[in-house]
């Protein structure tokens, strides 16, 4: 059995009705060469004239002797015609129907010559005369009883009859004995088969930067982010509405439309979250917008606290302090104030927000405003209860998300496992896999991490602002990565993003934000806490890599 190349034909091949009969003969000369024999079916080929004008061609086959030589062949199936008065050739096929095609002999001929051409040229060839020969097999045409011209003697044709019943026997008589050449020529070798391998059928893989990869699912996922936006103009003449959906369903996206929508229908309007990160990041997207407030929950406390004159008690705990006391101060200076209210606020990641807060936001709806209350929390039962903790009054008309839009298909498999709620469907891209790096010891973490970070901006083509390192707190983050650079580029922190650095925080800290790459130093602590996995796998848009500790 010849050694085919490829090694079996394609199904694309397979079911092409136009190429049945190179189908047949592929399947022929398999079966009766050999296995001293090589066979490559279907080799484009390209080149020059004298002038230096391209030209290009493909050879329907070559066969390749390491003691006889090479022999290209073209294939031609139906009944073969020919009018000298015109020069053109033509087939009919079994339906009756009459294609024109290339002269057969010179497409045979001319794909001899390229291929020696570039034989001569191979490194992978030590140049000399070799036995070269071309034909034309006609596997449906019966033998006439003479040439078909000058150039075309019987011999370089294989009909009908020796196609059955002796196809070996007519490649080798194609090949002849070298008595018409003088025997001066020498076997083409192993090291032809070689050289032909590596000219006809050299394997190569282009790499793609991981990069345009990344981008182009990032590019898919922007786009069903926005096909969600008709959500909100559903529930336009509601007061006070609660919208529910699991991490990567496009709150956030959502509670910054519906502030935008809420301040350029002249309302006065506040966007607020916990996060300072988050509110400084839609802080920087809706810039310019006039009656639209973005500050985090804390902020708003301080900010107004002060235009009251409301002093901050020094000497509080902090979970005090946060729980309590800022939402006690924002309520009085609500009160001296009360031209402060809004007409509009909307709430992102209401999950969490506390009890007492949700008094201090009710008073800073201004009572003789529309009263419009929007509040966009997680759905995931295993991680939050914020659905217990909510007013009543949005509770009445909650809106379910249920299509993740940030995360590819193999995230959002991952987030899956740390999720228990509502049914959610990824519509975005398949996306990548995950990567996972292991390193036992910190000093091997660290240098595992730098090499990753480093070959995404320098081989793979993301951009250094893409990349976002997590950590589980800040002692990690200190042992780590504690410097300013990770590998030889800038790094900083969630809130202080900016082009050319890597964001390298706590998963607490980059909660709510999002970014095309993750990389996620995993602990066992880390591990088992179901809420800091579910955030931080999440984080990911396109792609999510892993580094730590074998066992984890």
């Amino acid at each position: 059995m010849a050694f085919m190349w490829p090694r079996k034909l394609t199904q694309e091949v397979l079911s092409n009705v136009l190429r049945s009969t190179e189908c047949e003969v592929f399947n022929k000369l398999q079966k009766e060469l050999d296995d001293s024999f090589t066979v490559f079916y279907s080799r484009p080929w390209l080149g020059l004239k004298s002038d230096g004008e391209e030209i290009d061609g493909e050879c329907d086959f070559v066969i390749a002797h390491p003691d006889l030589g090479l022999l290209a062949l073209e294939v031609k199936g139906g009944a073969i015609s020919y009018s000298p008065a015109d020069d053109r050739w033509t087939t009919k096929d079994r339906w009756g129907f009459t294609h024109h095609i290339k002269n057969p002999i010179g497409q045979a001929r001319a794909s001899k010559h390229q291929i020696l051409d570039k034989l001569r040229i191979s490194t992978h060839w030590k140049p000399r005369r070799i036995r070269a020969r071309h034909g034309v097999v006609l596997p449906h045409s019966d033998m006439p009883g003479r040439d078909l011209g000058a150039d075309m003697p019987l011999r370089l044709f294989c009909f009908r009859e020796a196609f059955e019943r002796n196809l070996q026997g007519w490649v080798l008589s194609r090949y002849g004995d070298g008595h018409e050449t003088g025997g001066n020529e020498m076997p083409l070798g192993q090291d032809g088969i070689r050289a032909l391998e590596k000219i006809l059928a050299y394997p190569f893989q282009l790499h793609v930067p991981l990069g345009r990869v990344l981008s182009d699912d990032d590019r898919a996922i922007q786009l069903l982010t926005q096909q969600q936006f008709h959500i909100l103009r559903s529930m336009e003449c509601i007061q006070r509405v609660a919208v529910q959906g699991a991490a990567g369903t496009g709150k956030t996206v959502l509670a910054v439309e519906e502030a935008r929508h809420c301040a350029r229908a002249g309302m006065r309007t506040l966007y607020t979250c916990f996060n300072r990160a988050l509110a400084g990041h839609v802080r920087d997207r809706v810039s310019g917008i006039e009656g639209l407030d973005v500050f985090n929950f804390h902020e708003l406390c301080v900010r107004f606290s002060g235009m009251a004159g409301i002093p901050v008690p020094s000497g509080v705990p902090d979970d005090l302090l946060f729980s309590k006391v800022y939402p006690e101060i924002l309520v009085q200076a609500l009160e001296l104030l009360p031209d402060l209210r809004y007409d509009a606020i909307i709430i992102d990641e209401g999950q969490d927000f506390e009890p007492l807060w949700w008094s201090a936001i009710d008073l800073a709806l201004n009572p003789a405003g529309p009263g419009v209350l929007r509040v966009f929390f997680d759905s995931n039962q295993r991680v939050y209860s914020a659905a217990g903790g909510l007013p009543g009054d949005v509770m009445l008309i909650p809106i379910r998300l249920t299509r993740n839009l940030r995360n590819t298909h193999r995230i959002h498999d991952i987030v899956q496992r740390y999720y228990n709620g509502y049914a959610i469907e990824s519509i975005g891209p398949e996306g990548i896999a995950t990567e996972w790096i292991k390193a036992d010891a910190a000093d091997t973490l660290r240098g595992q991490l730098s090499s990753r970070v480093s070959a995404l901006i320098r081989l793979e083509k993301v951009p250094p602002e893409d990349i976002a390192v997590l950590f589980e707190h800040d002692g990690v983050k200190e042992i780590i990565a504690g410097g300013k650079t990770i590998g030889k580029y800038d790094q900083t922190s969630c809130d202080r993003s900016r082009r050319g650095a890597i964001i390298v925080d706590t998963i607490r800290r980059f909660k709510g934000l999002e970014s095309l790459v993750v990389v996620l130093v995993v602990t066992p602590s880390l591990i088992r806490n179901d809420e800091l996995m579910y955030v931080a796998t999440s984080r990911a848009r396109t792609h999510l890599i892993f580094v730590g500790h074998s066992g984890v």
